[in-house]
């Protein structure tokens, strides 16, 4: 069976365990061979460390697509994230062209607890919904899935119902396969949703985990992305995806970590692994 490979359209912050940083060994473990194509550089993320040095990659990244389609490269799945603007969906737009066949995964980064990112601007929402309808799959959290449609970005606890009529929102404007993440309800409890394409939304329950921790994001979207692609149903890899993220955050909390850098999910990288994998690993242990 060949392995799936997937082209990761994200930034790189040097320091702190999140995008490409975190999504390469994610996806890895999943059993898929991922490639790195980032849009910025960054000296650390933006949670929490200062301000970073930041570096466009744009042009090179425009480079390093016409090389692959010069390659002739084949990519199973275009996986994108943070887009720092409109040119970095350009990119995203161009590889969604050249691969029509991939699995197209959109995690589309806009903002978090009812308000945008500072760098959110119109362009950039109006681009990202482009992006979403050429999508397979996005993965907004409550307030990123509100800027989408417009909506006001409010991350109020919702009812089990309108979380439902969220997702179907989604899945009828963008015409793809939905989980909204990180849903608040008003039970007290917290919820990841799927809703496949041609499906009925359903809530995943969880117990969230101590504290906030940057990254948790790209590891729950990329673990979400490669377990899809090597053939689990999205429920299946939703709630898988979900075990590993509460298990590199309870990790980090154990150790008294500084959540400044982020979840500790090395150890928590055979979950993802297939089960003959797993047996070999001597961390499942």
């Amino acid at each position: 069976m060949s392995v799936p490979r997937a082209l990761c359209i994200h930034d790189l912050s040097c320091v702190g365990r999140c995008s490409l940083g975190v999504i390469l060994p994610v996806l890895s473990a999943c059993g898929v061979e991922a490639s790195a194509l980032p849009t910025a550089l960054l000296s650390t993320h933006t949670g929490g460390l200062g301000t970073p040095a930041r570096l466009s990659c744009a042009p090179f990244a425009a480079q390093a697509l016409a090389h692959y389609e010069a390659l002739g490269l084949r990519f199973d799945c275009v996986y994108s994230g943070y887009l720092a603007g409109a040119e970095a969906a350009q990119l995203v737009r161009r590889a969604h062209e050249l691969w029509p066949a991939a699995r197209k995964v959109v995690d589309p980064v806009l903002g978090d607890a009812g308000r945008a990112y500072r760098f959110v601007d119109a362009p950039l929402i109006e681009a990202m919904r482009a992006l979403c309808r050429s999508a397979d799959l996005i993965a907004p959290n409550v307030t990123e899935s509100a800027l989408l449609l417009g909506l006001p970005a409010d991350a109020s606890p919702m009812t089990a119902d309108a979380a439902c009529a969220r997702m179907d929102a989604l899945r009828r404007t963008f015409g793809c396969a939905v989980v909204l993440t990180g849903v608040a309800l008003k039970d007290g409890r917290h919820a990841n949703g799927v809703q496949a394409l041609g499906g009925a939304p359903q809530l995943l329950r969880y117990d969230p985990a101590p504290g906030a921790w940057p990254g948790t994001g790209d590891l729950f979207c990329a673990a979400l992305a490669g377990l899809s692609l090597r053939g689990e149903t999205l429920t299946d890899s939703a709630a898988l995806a979900a075990r590993f993220v509460r298990g590199a955050v309870q990790a980090a909390a154990d150790a008294d970590a500084d959540t400044r850098f982020g979840a500790h999910f090395e150890s928590q990288l055979h979950l993802l692994m297939r089960p003959k994998e797993r047996e070999k690993t001597p961390c499942s242990q």
